[in-house]
């Protein structure tokens, strides 16, 4: 049977008509490379949140070019605060703001504490059974 509807879109059919420059990557990599985030990419190529989020599940070049330029962005905001640190300027830097955004921005690296899932192999753990022992005081006992 035959699939009705309009194909799923990926980045390579935006490059063949001409919509999105062949370079592409390179324009997302340098993006990155100057610390800016998803919402500059979606800016840059007029893309609608939900868009951008769908191209990332759909078409694997699209979503590695997204990533490495996460990667090159945290780059970007760990070698400002370095280089901070070395000339002797973070003194001027709001610590705490600059590690606030860190978090945020880059939950899986910079996370304060790790979600703890306490299943078993996936299930809930639903024992809600308490246990009450009474235990009398050393005056009221019967010797």
């Amino acid at each position: 049977m035959a699939k009705t509807g309009r194909p799923k879109i990926i980045v390579e059919d935006l490059v063949e008509k001409g919509i999105w420059p062949e370079d592409w990557k390179e324009v997302i990599y340098e993006m990155g490379r100057e610390g800016k985030q998803h919402t500059h990419i979606m800016e840059k190529f007029n893309l609608s949140r939900d868009t951008f989020y769908k191209l990332i599940k759909r078409d694997a070049n699209f979503s590695d070019a997204v990533k490495k330029a996460e990667v090159y962005a945290q780059n970007y905001w760990v070698g400002f605060m370095r280089e901070s640190f070395i000339k002797g300027d973070s003194k001027s830097i709001n610590s705490n703001l600059w590690s606030l955004v860190m978090r945020n921005r880059f939950k899986e690296d910079w996370a304060d504490r790790k979600e703890m899932d306490v299943t078993t192999q996936g299930d809930k753990i639903n024992d809600n059974t308490i246990d009450v022992k009474i235990i009398t005081p050393d005056g009221d006992k019967d010797d």
